[in-house]
């Protein structure tokens, strides 16, 4: 009786779960940008213009919306070479984008 219970339980978990990965934010993924960003582009280690607005976490605070953690800073104030250029990991926002048409796998192309 204990098993069917348990058989139960586990069936009722996987039916609850979200049919695919993609239907969830993914954990600790970096965020997106809320605005649109080709007036911005490209971006230098010289010429970053997001770094007009956005500002340098300070030291032991609670990173604010907008701010940029010190894990991106080589020294205080100055970004790192690695992370300097910020679309490789944050994309612009698709909020206006239409849905994409769907894709036959089997259709031939010329």
């Amino acid at each position: 009786m204990k098993r069917s219970f348990l058989f139960a339980a586990i069936a009722a978990s996987i039916i609850a779960a979200p049919a695919f990965a993609a239907d969830q934010p993914i954990v600790g993924a970096p965020g997106t940008v809320p605005h649109p960003v080709a007036q911005y582009l490209p971006i230098s280690i010289d010429k970053n213009m997001c770094l007009m607005c956005h500002r340098e976490q300070a030291a032991g605070a609670v990173r604010k919306k907008g701010e940029i953690p010190t894990t991106h800073y080589d020294a205080p104030g100055k970004i790192s070479f690695a992370r300097y250029e910020c679309m490789l990991c944050h994309a612009e926002s698709t909020s206006g984008a239409q849905p994409l048409a769907p894709v036959d796998a089997n259709e031939k192309t010329e």
